[in-house]
């Protein structure tokens, strides 16, 4: 067996392999290089593909990355995937040693699966990929909750919403898209409200237009809601928030449906709401659905 660490070189043959290795799931080659060489945190000597003895093509790749959170350092299993022909000869466990090893090297001492925000391709290991699942508990990981995503169908829904701003303006609430100008004040309210998502809000910005609507309360930013801000090309919509002060008044549901309407514009047909909490919320505004249901887990090394 050969290992190499990921390069730039490697994303076309490794999303092959990844979209051979996960059926349920897209993985074109754009998103890959998100999902990797992109990433603020990519870390090659976490990024490792195992190599067939003739070394022409990859047969299992492993993805760690180490994010810095309040609570100390945090690693993750980004992606893993394994070449169905190569699968229970003792790869995958062989990859994940190397980057856990490298993980606690640096001071890690919690790991969790695939949920790597804010650039993250799953929310959690999907129960469907059952090998996947045995694979992390047999390895030590233990699922502590799960989520889901659901999805959206566009096409026949009509997500204006002229008259239920109007309502809004009443009380000095404006609802428009995010301007460059609004960056400081978007940045100082995210902090102090919902500080985890800054960087996907950040990322809203690359897209043109920008990607991001917001409320404004006597011009101070009270909500916001995006889309195309990870996993960009296919459909994610989020994250999204609302001052606590504020909800109740519909603010978050006409930001959604703004969004809604951009990536029906875009031609988008369906809209992926992931890693959801409030599900009577997205069912209420855009007759959202559960498409998908996420198992977190996750190990500590010194527990």
């Amino acid at each position: 067996m050969i290992y190499k660490y990921f390069t730039n070189e490697d994303i076309v043959p490794v999303a092959k392999l990844c979209r051979q290795s996960m059926p349920l799931d897209i993985m074109p080659d754009f998103l890959l290089k998100e999902k990797t060489i992109e990433d603020p945190d990519f870390d090659k000597e976490l990024t490792i593909i195992a190599l067939s003895k003739d070394a022409k093509e990859p047969i299992a790749f492993i993805q760690g990355v180490i994010r810095s959170r309040d609570e100390g350092l945090v690693g993750y299993i980004k992606l893993i995937c394994v070449n169905d022909n190569f699968r229970r000869k003792g790869i995958a466990a062989s990859l994940l040693k190397q980057v856990e090893d490298k993980m606690k090297g640096r001071g890690v001492n919690v790991v969790r699966v695939y949920e790597s925000y804010p650039n993250y391709f799953m929310p959690g290991v999907d129960p469907f990929y059952t090998e996947a699942v045995c694979f992390f508990e047999r390895s030590g990981y233990k699922k502590f909750n799960d989520t889901s995503n659901l999805i959206c169908d566009l096409t026949n829904k009509d997500f204006t919403t002229e008259k239920e701003e109007a309502i809004l303006l009443k009380d000095d609430i404006v609802c428009k898209r995010a301007e460059e100008n609004d960056r400081e004040n978007i940045n100082d309210w995210l902090e102090k409200n919902f500080a985890a998502w800054k960087a996907e809000v950040s990322a809203s910005y690359w897209n043109t237009p920008v990607s991001l609507h917001i409320a404004l309360l006597k011009g101070k930013v009270v909500a916001f809601s995006a889309y195309e801000a990870n996993n960009r090309g296919t459909g994610w919509f989020g994250p999204m928030g609302t001052d606590k002060v504020l909800r109740g008044k519909k603010v978050g549901g006409i930001l959604l449906k703004r969004c809604l309407a951009d990536m029906k514009q875009m031609g988008f047909v369906k809209a992926i709401i992931p890693w959801v909490g409030p599900i009577p919320f997205y069912m209420h505004y855009a007759d959202a659905k559960v498409q998908r249901v996420f198992w977190r887990y996750e190990k500590y090394f010194n527990k």
